[in-house]
C-alpha cells in the first residue's frame, strides 16, 4: 500500500520516474501478463440529461448532432463486434432514458442469445431496479467513472450533482454483483495534485475490477473550451501509480489518450503506465470514417476514432498480444 505523501512525491517529481514505470510494468506483467483485452465499444446514443461542463454531450449543447440507434441496430452492431473476434461488447451512451429497462434488457438478451461475449454497460446512473434487471438479463460489468473524488470540484464540473450520490451508485453496483469499473479525469480545470493523490487512494481502497483513466481535453462547445489539455506525463504517472496500488485491476488505455497524443498516447499507456485494455470504437453501421467520427461521443473537439485495426497495431508495437476469452475480473477470479 502507498501512503498519501508517497503518492504526492511521485506525482510531483521526475527523479524516480523510470523506477515508477518499471514497477508498474513489473506489477502488470505479474498479475495480468502480456496480453491485452480488446473490448468493442458500441456508442448507441449521444443524448444526455446531464450538463457536465467537460463533455460535448452536455444537455445544453445545442450544436451537437444527436443520434440514437434502434434496438435492432444496437444488436447487429454488437454481433459485428463478436464477429470481429472481440470477446467483450461495451454498450455505452449518455444518460438517455429513452432506452427503457425493457428495451435494454431485450438488447442484452438478444446479443447473448447469438454471441458468446461478455457485456459491459456504461449508461450512467440508473434506478437500482434497472441495474438488477440488466444483471439478470446477462450483463456482467458496469463502468461508472467517478471523475474526481474532490466533492467541490465534482459539483462544479457536474452542476446539480453530488459526489456522494455517485460513490453510492458505484457501491450499489458492487453490492448487486457487477464487475465494477471506475475512473477519473486528469487535468480538470481547478484540479490539484492533492486531488489526484486522493483519486489514487480511492482506487487503492475500492480495488475496482476495472479502471478507465483519461485526460481532460477541452471541447469547443462547452464552458471549458479555453482551458488547456491535461498533461500527458502527469497522466502516465497517475496510470503507473494506479497499477501499483490496484495490482490485478484491468486498466484501459482510453481513446481520449489517443486524442491527446494520436501517435504515442495509447502505446505509452501500455508500455509505461501498466494498461492492459484497449476499447476500440465499433459502429460499423456508419458508412464513412467521417461519419464515424462525427457520430462518436464528441467528448472532444479534436475527435479520434480508434478502430479495431488501429488498436491491434498499437498493442503489436508495444510487444503485446491479444487476449483470448471474455477477460472477466481478475479480482473476482482470484477471490474464487
Amino acid at each position: 500500500m502507498l501512503e498519501r505523501g508517497e503518492i504526492l512525491e511521485l506525482l510531483r517529481g521526475v527523479e524516480n520516474q523510470d523506477q515508477l514505470f518499471q514497477r508498474a510494468r513489473d506489477i502488470r506483467r505479474t498479475y495480468c501478463g502480456d496480453e491485452v483485452q480488446l473490448r468493442g465499444v458500441v456508442h448507441f446514443s449521444n443524448y444526455c440529461r446531464c450538463n457536465d461542463l467537460y463533455c460535448g454531450l452536455m444537455k445544453d449543447n445545442a450544436q451537437t448532432r444527436r443520434f440514437r440507434m434502434t434496438e435492432d441496430e444496437v444488436v447487429q452492431t454488437a454481433l459485428a463486434v463478436a464477429e470481429a473476434g472481440l470477446h467483450t461488447v461495451v454498450l455505452q451512451s449518455g444518460e438517455d432514458f429513452h432506452y427503457s429497462r425493457a428495451m435494454l434488457c431485450s438488447i442484452i438478451r438478444r446479443i447473448l442469445d447469438q454471441a458468446d461475449v461478455a457485456i459491459t454497460l456504461s449508461l450512467g446512473e440508473r434506478p437500482v431496479e434497472d441495474l438488477r434487471a440488466f444483471l439478470d438479463a446477462g450483463a456482467s460489468r458496469y463502468l461508472m467513472k467517478h471523475e474526481t473524488v474532490n466533492p467541490a470540484l465534482y459539483a462544479k464540473m457536474r452542476p446539480g450533482l453530488r459526489l456522494d450520490d455517485r460513490l453510492r451508485a458505484i457501491e450499489t453496483l458492487r453490492r448487486l454483483g457487477y464487475q465494477v469499473g471506475v475512473g477519473n479525469i486528469v487535468g480538470l480545470p481547478g484540479q490539484t495534485l492533492e486531488d489526484l493523490a486522493e483519486d489514487i487512494l480511492y482506487f487503492q481502497e475500492f480495488q475496482p475490477d476495472m479502471v478507465n483513466i483519461g485526460p481532460f481535453i477541452p471541447h469547443a462547445q462547452t464552458p471549458l473550451a479555453a482551458y488547456p489539455c491535461g498533461d500527458m506525463e502527469l497522466m502516465l504517472r497517475v496510470f503507473a501509480l494506479t497499477r501499483i496500488v490496484t495490482g490485478n485491476t484491468h486498466m484501459a488505455a482510453a481513446n481520449t489518450v489517443a486524442t491527446l497524443d494520436p501517435e504515442n498516447g495509447q502505446y505509452l499507456c501500455l508500455a509505461l503506465g501498466g494498461a492492459n485494455v484497449i476499447m476500440p470504437n465499433c459502429n460499423p453501421f456508419l458508412k464513412s470514417r467521417t461519419d464515424k467520427i462525427e457520430y462518436e461521443f464528441q467528448i472532444t473537439t479534436a475527435k479520434r476514432y480508434v478502430s479495431v485495426g488501429e488498436a491491434r497495431r498499437v498493442l503489436g508495437r508495444a510487444g503485446r498480444t491479444v487476449a483470448q476469452g471474455p477477460g472477466h475480473s481478475l479480482k473476482m477470479n482470484a477471490a474464487a
